[in-house]
């Protein structure tokens, strides 16, 4: 399971996410500079697997500073997924933040799962499930994890194991806690390394030791700076690295 959380420090909203990926998932993944002519009007970061035939896209920047981060919740086996591609990629082809909503919006049938969107000036959130979208204005901070807010609807994984709520509402209250308190990217970076409840297998950033999942990377995006920070593998074992364009 995923963690992401935004929060406006300064004249800039900050996206923050860590990927932990499942066994029904490639767990290797890269951050790329997408720029091809006639495909992409605006340069693009995108975390993504380098396979092209593995399950896709997983968050992005672009140049005009608009991001996006997601958790993939599965109400339904047949649920459409915006790590497939090239859902990111065309959601990143807005130049503010309410564009990428309406871009979002637009897509038939709809994608699934908790996102952020932000640019510099303005953050919103947005629950997916196949019939409908909640779409809020964030006002300081937020945070998404793998169960919803606002629908009655379960993760098809919480229902086949109710005890993944708990590791889910565990995240959510653990990041929204460290949020509040984040001032700067250093802050930002440590709450996607952070080890509280790791004896309960439920720390945002999980290891070997966890039998669940193993966070594979974590980034940060800055909508000001049109900048991304992005750790390949465990946070814990490896360094963020700066992205910009």
């Amino acid at each position: 399971m995923c963690t992401t959380a935004v929060k406006k420090l300064g004249d800039s909203w900050f996206l923050i996410k860590t990927r932990d990926p499942v066994t029904w998932m490639q767990w290797d993944d890269e951050i790329k500079l997408f720029n091809e002519k006639g495909v992409d009007s605006l340069k693009k970061y995108i975390v993504q697997n380098p396979d092209p035939n593995a399950d896709g896209y997983y968050g992005g920047i672009n140049e005009k500073g608009v991001a996006i981060v997601a958790t993939f919740v599965r109400v339904t086996q047949n649920q459409i997924s915006y790590l497939r591609k090239p859902y990111i990629r065309l959601i990143l082809e807005a130049e503010t933040a309410q564009e990428a909503v309406e871009i979002i919006k637009s897509f038939n049938p709809k994608i699934g799962g908790n996102i952020f969107v932000a640019d510099k000036n303005e953050c919103y959130g947005i629950e997916a499930i196949p019939t409908s979208y909640y779409v809020e204005k964030v006002g300081r901070m937020g945070v998404k994890t793998n169960h919803f807010q606002h629908f009655k609807e379960k993760d098809a994984d919480i229902v086949r194991d109710p005890s993944l709520l708990q590791w889910s509402e565990t995240h959510y209250k653990r990041a929204l806690e460290l949020i509040k308190l984040a001032e700067n990217e250093q802050d930002l970076m440590n709450i996607l390394k952070d080890r509280k409840n790791a004896e309960k297998g439920e720390a945002i950033c999980t290891t070997g030791a966890e039998d669940k999942c193993y966070t594979y990377s974590a980034f940060v995006f800055d909508t000001a700076e049109a900048k991304a920070y992005y750790c390949q593998g465990n946070p814990l074992e490896q360094p963020f690295e700066l992205y910009q364009f």
